[in-house]
């Protein structure tokens, strides 16, 4: 059932405008509403609808603006709604001698209410007098789509989805700026719903805990290039689901999907700025302070606190580890655990590397423990991919930042030698951290000239892999079997090659003193390796 122009004139942003022509054409019927895109909207019409328009596909053409009323008449319209403003000062005289001529309804938008204002409370007045079936469904497809292309975002769609299934909807994302909990509480979807949604591609019945009671649900996906953004959940606690609602969910659903990538678009932008700011920051480039603190504060950041660093890199085989939808995915999940685990977080990306900036305050979680509790929240959501941790110490001041970095950095690589493949804290370095404090490197490149630096000069021409076998071996505790067999070359080759390493170096690796030697060298190389990094 439809309703009058008059009774549309009380509602929503109508309120705010007035009929200028056609008062006498107030009793039509009115079943839809429509926007004006195109020049040639009318021949598409159906129903008695409601015309919005602003006159801007045809303000430059005269005879298509004096036969607009005309021929929205004969096409079964209802009434035109016109908004003044940049397009159009005022109405047009013919089309309101027209509207005065067919008693057709012309009603002046005011600039400050929108198309949404008039359209939104009109179409659900429309569907609740509608009988469930085909004619609502096509007017509330209608609607999705109308609210689609105003760019309000996703919270109109939500709410005219509730209005269809009579049940309450949540949209979840590990991305803050995607969230709308409607003040429901949820518990976030588990890995496996996640995996069983990215594979089914469409909606789903699902059990999942609402308010701290286990409820039926449907979970709708959001995805973008098969990765899995988010969910948009409608809970089953006023009426039970019927066939039609999961229908009207996966039929909206690429609408939905349309929102949510307007939105990660915007995030990739606004994380993009973030990145090169963040990156002046960490480095140490960040010339004048009270600027930094105030762009810092921008972004509602407190960037005079003191913040311990941790640094994270990822190892892939095969493709490029930082693929955009991979890094987008990895930054995701960093921040959904920051935010769960209640730290106010700073999150960049530089070099390769995700860098957090982690407030040292006190907290029941422990730095070293956050980093292991993150290392597998980013596994399990990132198998694909092994990820490891280097932690710097706390220092206070933006200077602060740039040296638990470079501390970070060095955990995160002088670490991965040492045999500390996951999380590593620069204060479990040992010996890498007296030689990476010194200033003066003659002494050092001297030691590593005589010792590791003969074994590189001979790799770079034979290809012996003297220096990869040394590496082996100081991890194997010096045993020439075990480090065979973790190279899988015969014990023989395993002695020949210490006795090159022996006769290269002057060093007896069975010798303390000369094996010692030989063992700072090979950390010297590692150092300098790494300190190419950051």
């Amino acid at each position: 059932m439809a309703i009058t122009v008059s009774e549309a004139m009380g509602i929503g942003g109508l309120v705010h405008c007035r009929i200028v022509a056609g008062e006498r054409g107030m009793d039509r019927r009115m079943d839809s509403i429509t926007v004006m895109e195109v020049p040639d909207v009318i021949r598409w019409l159906k129903g008695s609808v409601l015309l919005l328009t602003s006159l801007y596909p045809i303000k430059e053409d005269e005879q298509a603006i004096g036969q607009l009323v005309r021929q929205l008449h004969a096409a079964g319209g209802c009434a035109l709604a016109i908004k003044t403003g940049p397009y159009v000062k005022e109405i047009p005289a013919i089309i309101k001698d027209e509207g005065n001529r067919l008693n057709f309804p012309i009603i002046e938008i005011h600039p400050d209410v929108s198309y949404l204002d008039i359209m939104t409370p009109l179409l659900e007045r429309i569907l609740k007098k509608l009988d469930t079936g085909k004619e609502q469904l096509d007017l509330f497809f209608q609607w999705m789509t109308e609210l689609a292309v105003s760019g309000k975002g996703i919270a109109p769609l939500v709410e005219a989805l509730e209005q269809m299934t009579d049940n309450p909807l949540t949209v979840g994302s590990d991305f803050a700026a995607l969230e709308l909990d409607k003040g429901l509480s949820f518990a976030p979807l588990t890995y496996a719903q996640k995996s069983e949604l990215k594979t089914a591609k469409r909606p789903l019945r699902m059990n999942r805990f609402l308010e701290g009671a286990l409820t039926p649900c449907i979970v709708t996906p959001m995805l973008l290039n098969d990765e899995l953004y988010g969910e948009v959940t409608c809970w089953q606690t006023r009426r039970a689901f019927a066939e039609q609602d999961y229908d009207i969910l996966y039929r909206t659903m690429v609408l939905m999907a349309m929102e949510w990538m307007k939105l990660v678009t915007k995030a990739d932008v606004e994380q993009s700025f973030k990145d090169s700011f963040l990156s002046e920051v960490v480095l140490g480039r960040n010339q004048d302070s009270a600027e930094t603190m105030a762009k810092g504060a921008q972004f509602g950041w407190e960037l005079d606190q003191d913040f311990e660093v941790l640094c994270i890199a990822a190892e892939h085989q095969g493709d490029d580890v930082w693929s955009p939808e991979r890094k987008r995915r990895v930054l995701q999940l960093v921040y959904s655990f920051f935010r769960y685990e209640a730290f106010k977080a700073i999150v960049t990306q530089l070099k390769g590397r995700v860098v957090v900036l982690l407030p040292a305050r006190p907290r029941e979680l422990p730095v070293k423990e956050a980093a292991k509790s993150l290392r597998q929240h980013l596994q399990e959501g990132c198998p694909e991919l092994l990820f490891r941790i280097g932690m710097g110490r706390s220092y206070p001041g933006l200077t602060g930042i740039h040296q638990g970095y470079v501390e970070a950095v060095k955990a995160l690589e002088l670490g991965k030698p040492v045999g500390q493949q996951g999380c590593i804290h620069y204060e479990e370095l040992g010996l890498f951290r007296l030689l990476s404090q010194f200033q003066d490197r003659e002494e050092l490149d001297g030691l590593y000239g005589e010792t590791v630096g003969k074994l590189v000069a001979y790799d770079a021409i034979h290809q012996s892999g003297l220096v990869p076998t040394l590496e082996t071996y100081f991890a194997r505790n010096c045993s020439v079997s075990d480090t065979a067999e973790q190279l899988f070359i015969h014990v023989n080759t395993m002695k020949y090659r210490l006795q090159k390493m022996e006769q290269l170096t002057g060093c007896k690796v069975n010798e303390a003193e000369q094996r010692l030697l030989l063992h700072v060298g090979l950390k010297i190389h590692q150092l300098m390796k790494m300190e190419s990094s950051y």
